[in-house]
This record gives structure tokens, C-alpha cells and sequence, in this order.
């Protein structure tokens, strides 16, 4: 079970930065942000979900070895940075899901927003990925 565990998290920290690409290479070869309604911004919801769901996943499968050894010796920022960061996960979806919606009021507000939730779930998984790495 250790290792759907292990495994489930790669696979959630892999998909975040697919779905953080989608947006970054729309800008590059545009030059300019995807319209809420465009085929990147779909395709980046579709691969935003899927993380979301990826995490919820990796979240599940890893509470039965929040006792063993590995995840013990990790410490409670491990724990922490990981609780921290589903959290910032499920509010991006939210600000994400409110950025599909072409008529949204301070929609460069919730951009921001939606963007630093990005940094900030980015950090934290680093954090818990680090810890989790230390301690063997």
C-alpha cells in the first residue's frame, strides 16, 4: 500500500506541472493570455481536474501509511505542507472554475489570485515532497 502511496504522489505532482504548462505555452506562443472559453483554457481545467483528482487519490491511499516508519520520520511539516497544499489545490480549482465565466466581474483580481494560489501550491508540494525525501 506504501507505494500506491508514493506512486499516486508523483503522479499528482507530475500533473500539476502538465496543467500549469497548458497556460505558460498558450502566453509563449501567443504572446498573449487564452480567451475563458478557448481550447487551452479547456484543455487546462480538464488537466486541472485531474489533479484534483490525482491529489484527492494520493490523499486517500496515503492515510493508512501516515503510521509507518517513512512518514513518520518525515516530521509534521511533511504533514503540514501537505494538508496546506490540498487545501490551496481545491481553492485554485475554485478561482479556476470562476475564470471560465466570460461575464466574471474583477476578473484580473481573480486572476492574480488563481495565479498565486499556482505559486503557493507549487511551493507547498515542494516542501512536503523535500521533507519526504530527508527522511529516507
Amino acid at each position: 500500500m506504501e507505494a500506491v502511496a508514493i506512486w499516486s504522489g508523483w503522479f499528482a505532482a507530475a500533473a500539476i506541472v502538465l496543467a500549469a504548462l497548458v497556460p505558460v505555452v498558450q502566453r509563449v506562443r501567443a504572446g498573449k493570455r487564452a480567451a475563458p472559453g478557448s481550447a487551452p483554457i479547456r484543455l487546462h481545467v480538464v488537466v486541472g481536474l485531474t489533479t484534483a483528482a490525482l491529489a484527492f487519490l494520493h490523499t486517500i491511499t496515503v492515510l493508512p501509511a501516515l503510521g509507518t516508519p517513512a512518514a513518520i520520520g518525515a516530521g509534521v511539516f511533511a504533514l503540514l505542507s501537505a494538508g496546506a497544499a490540498f487545501f490551496l489545490l481545491v481553492a485554485h480549482a475554485g478561482l479556476g472554475l470562476q475564470l471560465r465565466d466570460p461575464k466574471l466581474k474583477d476578473r484580473a483580481r481573480k486572476r492574480r489570485m488563481h495565479t498565486t494560489t499556482a505559486v503557493l501550491i507549487a511551493a507547498t508540494v515542494t516542501v512536503h515532497v523535500v521533507m519526504l525525501l530527508r527522511a529516507g
